[in-house]
């Protein structure tokens, strides 16, 4: 058997007050904070030379450029972790810019820096906790938080959160990925970190205080109800087209008491399910990765047609001052809103992104049995069931917003018809990106 050794280390990264926050259309500066943000950095070793670590960040997203800046220090410090690290992002919208994203730099530099200065110290620190450790693995389910938010109407399109109680929706048009893999990281007979694996969006508060949104509550729960402070990650599964409103009820789902009670049902999910954690015997760690073009969209004669006339007909229209733009105006059509996307689709043609876009794909293994693979996107769930479907390892761990982040992708059916994640933008993937990391997932995850 494999000696197995685990180290861990937690950062503080909650932005000051004032620092805008991203997630939405329109930047919001915090006003506070409902509760901290952190970063999570876990590192594992067998037979006292081979390494591998996760970072977990409570962000919206990290992109490749940042991911590279770091593992450059790594690199320049010669540490054993470089080129061994999966980054990934919780995906809360309610945490500070970290990139250029509709077309505009909010980022606050001198936060940006000390992201990085602390990705690093945190995983040397981790490195430096290392010790004899035990791997625990099992998966649950939870049915009644997570819903397919793009809807087929009656006319025949889709619409993202067309509003709760619509007599126009026919359908979802997807499904849903309901299971919970779970990993867990004993030292002495002791727990000493939970790794969950879900799929839902991370958008349930809104608003300008900052906020770790349902997987900061999920973890304050499971730890009030153990009695100890056992660190959470939550490593986001694929969940582009999926989120927390059942359009089915009229009850309110927006705000900080949503992301409370999301997060005590994921913990009493996983709370429960804790009893059928099985010792993995088999830790051998095993690492790959490979880079996947991700070009940019090209709007078709169709759809530029269209999008010009959209934007003929509203051209003069503007947002009422100090007014956000909602999820509601997209599925009402506000004019403004109808204009927005017309400018943005049209921009694919007449002003497109002219460099190559090469993204990475991550792989981690344990054993014969466990593999954590990375997407570089805000995946569609259908792309992570394909995964899980033709993976080498009965458990797959679906690092959604890991290495980079390059928007929504969907598959190639996902599009054209409507729904706001695939509406099309300069920075938006083509239809064939989710094939491609579906394809170079599989080949990562062969045995």
């Amino acid at each position: 058997m494999n000696k197995f050794e685990f180290g861990f280390c937690k950062e503080d990264i909650t932005p000051n007050y004032g620092i805008p926050l991203c997630g939405y259309f329109n930047p919001r500066p915090n006003t506070g904070a409902y509760d901290r943000l952190s970063l999570k950095a876990a590192v594992f070793r067998t037979s006292g030379r081979n390494y591998a670590a996760i970072v977990s960040y409570d962000l919206c997203y990290l992109v490749a450029a940042f991911v590279q800046s770091v593992e450059k220090i790594l690199a320049e410090r010669k540490s054993p972790l470089a080129g061994k690290v999966l980054y990934c992002a919780t995906h809360t919208h309610t945490g500070p810019y970290t990139s250029e994203i509709f077309d505009s730099d909010l980022t606050d530099k001198e936060y940006m820096d000390q992201l990085r200065a602390k990705t690093v110290e945190a995983l040397e620190n981790a490195c430096k906790s290392l010790a004899p450790a035990e791997l625990y693995t099992a998966q649950t389910e939870c049915t009644t938080l997570a819903f397919n938010r793009r809807y087929v109407m009656k006319n025949g399109k889709i619409l993202t959160n067309p509003g709760k109680l619509n007599p126009d929706i026919v359908r979802p048009e997807g499904g849903v990925d309901h299971a919970i893999m779970m990993m867990e990281i004993r030292q002495n007979g002791f727990p000493a970190l939970l790794i969950t694996n879900i799929s839902n969006h991370t958008d349930t508060i809104g608003g300008n205080m900052v906020s770790a949104d349902w997987p900061g509550r999920m973890e304050a729960e499971i730890q009030h109800e153990l009695g100890f402070a056992l660190p959470v990650m939550t490593i986001i599964a694929p969940q582009g087209n999926i989120n927390h409103f059942d359009v089915s009820s009229p009850v309110n789902q927006t705000g900080y008491e949503e992301a409370k009670r999301i997060g005590k049902g994921y913990a009493a999910a996983v709370l429960a399910a804790r009893y059928k954690l099985t010792l993995q015997k088999d830790t051998a760690i095993k690492m790959a990765s490979k880079t996947v073009p991700a070009p940019y969209l090209k709007l078709t004669d169709k759809e530029y047609a269209a999008a010009k006339k959209v934007y003929a007909k509203y051209k003069n229209e503007v947002m009422a001052p100090g007014r956000d733009f909602t999820s509601e105006d997209i599925a009402k059509g506000t004019p403004f809103v109808m204009k927005y996307f017309a400018e943005r689709a049209i921009a694919c043609r007449e002003n497109p992104i002219k460099t190559k876009r090469i993204e990475t794909q991550f792989m981690i293994s344990f054993g014969k049995d466990l593999a954590i693979v990375s997407l570089p996107c805000e995946p569609f769930v259908e792309l992570g069931m394909a995964i899980r479907k033709g993976s080498g390892y009965p458990m797959t761990i679906l690092a959604a917003l890991g290495m980079g982040e390059i928007g929504y992708v969907g598959l190639p059916g996902n599009y054209g018809n409507g729904g706001y994640e695939t509406s099309p933008s300069r920075g938006l993937a083509d239809r064939t990106v989710g094939e491609a990391l579906v394809k170079t997932a599989l080949d990562l995850l062969k045995k």
